[in-house]
């Protein structure tokens, strides 16, 4: 029996969950893939929530990867086309990503529903991101959100259906140039009236 590593479990999982849908998968079919125990899974994984969870975490960390990657402070001159690439990254990343793999998008999608929070963290790294890229640093990375709000068509599973269209590009491209003035506001001077 070949050593089981988190890897092999978290494919072993995919295979399961492509085949029956969260509701329906055991531990026991991944154990089972793996020609090993269910017990023997117990010692990597407290239950089933636990061992898909942790493989969606891992599959969308791997499909946004290049997103932090590039999660970079731009020079003063380069910021504007810094964040557009950067969002058209994240858009890109998620579109072949979720349609690679659609199974592992509606688990992320049902996760995202069953949370009790308003504002989900990931969106709010997200915001985190924009505000390093530009050299911002607004209350509660505010400038930031209000981006990753108006940009959410594009990254969001919610919306995954709809990324098929020929005109994805043109639409992501007329959202940028309704942000830009957002972008561009130079909102370090402050006027009294």
């Amino acid at each position: 029996m070949a050593k089981v590593t988190t890897e092999s479990i978290f494919d072993a999982a995919r295979q399961v969950l492509a085949e029956k849908g969260f509701e329906k998968s055991r531990l026991a079919d991944v154990a089972r893939r793996l020609d090993i125990t269910p017990a023997a899974l117990y010692k990597h994984f407290a239950n089933k929530q636990a061992l898909f969870e942790s493989m969606n975490t891992d599959w969308l960390e791997q499909v946004d990867g290049p997103v932090w990657a590039a999660n970079v402070r731009a020079p003063e001159e380069e910021r504007e086309t810094a964040l557009h690439d950067w969002l058209w990254l994240l858009a890109s990343r998620r579109r072949e990503g979720f349609g690679r793999e659609p199974e592992m998008m509606a688990f992320y999608e049902e996760q995202l529903a069953d949370r009790s929070v308003l504002i989900d963290p990931r969106l709010q790294d997200f915001a985190a991101a924009v505000e390093n890229i530009m050299a911002w640093d607004t209350f509660r990375h505010q400038r930031g959100m209000t981006i990753m709000q108006t940009f959410t068509y594009f990254y969001h599973p919610f919306f995954a259906d709809k990324w098929d269209d020929n005109l994805f590009k043109a639409l992501f491209e007329t959202t940028w140039l309704e942000m830009l003035p957002v972008v561009t506001q130079d909102i370090s001077a402050t006027t009294e009236e």
